[in-house]
Parts: C-alpha cells; structure tokens; sequence
C-alpha cells in the first residue's frame, strides 16, 4: 500500500533558529571565528529569509557558507566540524517549535512518509532528520572535504524544492492523496501547491500574501500559544489554542 506523506522544511519551521546561523554561533563562542563575520551571515540569513524565491533556494545559503570559510582560510577539521554539528542539532532539538514537533510526532503514528527538505548543510539535515525520526530528507549544501579537512568549497544542489520533492516521490512510490507539507517561506510555495494540505508556518511576507491568495490555512506559534488562521469570506479568522 502506498504511503501519504508529509514534507517539511527545518530552518524556522521545525528549528526555530537556521541550523547554519547556530552554527556560525558555535564557532564564534569556540573562537573558530571573529564575531565580524558571524554578524555579517547573521544579517544575511535574515535578509533573504524575507524575500527569498524558490529559484534562490540554497543559493543564498551557498553565498553564506562561502563568506564563513573565508573567515577560516585554513578550513575545518572534519572532528571539529562533526562535533560542532552534534552540538548545534543537540540545541536545535531542544529548541523546536511545540505545532510543528507535535505534528511531526501525529503524522509519523499516523504511518505517514516524512520529508525534511533543507537549504542547510547535509550532514547537519542529516543529524537532525533522523533524531526526529524522519525517513527521507535532502540538504541543499555540501562541504568539500580534504584530506581530513573541511576545504571551502562548497556544492550546492541547482533544483527547486518541488523538483526534489517530486524526485522522492518517484523513488518511494509515494500517493500524494492527503499529502501535506509545512513552510515558512516563499520557497516553500512550490511544495506547498503540490500538496492536498498545505499549512503556512510563521509566515515571510511574501508567503503570507500567497497564502491568502490561495486560502491556505496559516499557523503562527508564539511562546507557548498556536494561533490557526482561517480563511473566510476573504479574511482569515484567529483562533487561539493552548499547546503548553
């Protein structure tokens, strides 16, 4: 019998923080690097998380990384550069969004098929994916190692999220009857449309503006409080629910 499934960003959907800016916070606070730089990525994930399109998907990212391994001329250790993501994920899965961690946690007892699809680094999607008991999942960059070393080069995937999306599809056989998938930006409106039930997370601007477009349902998480928008009558409707 074929699997329903659900698809799910990380960054700012199920991690409330982008596991790159943890990781750029890491290294900072080891003295990896100086604060400089680590500002300059910080300032730049937060730029393109308001405006991003599916066609820069990962490509920011790329830009990113490129701008920390410039701030490590000599690269990473593959040791440090591992244990460093330990951590990262670590306080990643202590920081989840509750709607997102719970929902993930309902539909995989509800037998379905679960999808991370990630503009982060492999080996941290990787890590974190499978701790919250993912079975598929793909990271939008790739470090080049060197002997034993992290060199600077970077490789990024040239697909959009539906592209990718459609390629897991056919691999596992998947039904996309019932499907849902959850996003919280613009370049996550591709998957979104390819999708029975589609929910908007914590929405970008751009995101939200689609959305009611589309009269897709909208969740915000604030705190410990789940705010479900509906749409009606052209206007969404809040409804408040305690998850604490």
């Amino acid at each position: 019998m074929r699997k329903q499934f659900a698809v799910f960003d990380i960054d700012g959907t199920l991690a409330r923080n982008s596991l790159l800016q943890l990781m750029v916070r890491e290294l900072v606070a080891r003295g990896k690097i100086d604060i400089g730089p680590g500002r300059q990525i910080e300032v730049m994930l937060h730029d393109y998380r308001q405006r991003i399109a599916d066609d820069d998907f990962g490509g920011y990212m790329k830009q990113a990384v490129e701008i920390l391994f410039k701030a490590l001329p000599n690269g990473l250790r593959i040791e440090d550069y591992s244990e460093i993501t330990d951590a990262i994920v670590k306080t990643s899965l202590a920081n989840t969004y509750v709607y997102t961690r719970e929902l993930v946690q309902t539909l995989k007892r509800n037998n379905f098929f679960l999808i991370a699809i990630s503009g982060s680094e492999v080996k941290a999607v990787s890590t974190f994916a499978r701790a919250m008991g993912f079975d598929a999942w793909v990271g939008e960059v790739s470090y080049v190692e060197r002997d034993g070393r992290l060199t600077g080069e970077v490789n990024a995937l040239h697909q959009t999220k539906a592209q990718i999306l459609r390629a897991i599809i056919k691999k596992f056989d998947l039904d996309t009857r019932g499907s849902t998938a959850v996003g919280d930006t613009s370049s996550d409106i591709s998957v979104l449309e390819m999708v029975d039930s589609p929910i908007v997370f914590n929405p970008n601007q751009a995101l939200f503006k689609h959305a009611k477009e589309k009269g897709w349902m909208v969740v915000l998480e604030r705190k410990d409080m789940v705010y479900g928008m509906v749409l009606e009558n052209g206007q969404y409707v809040v409804k408040t629910v305690n998850i604490s």
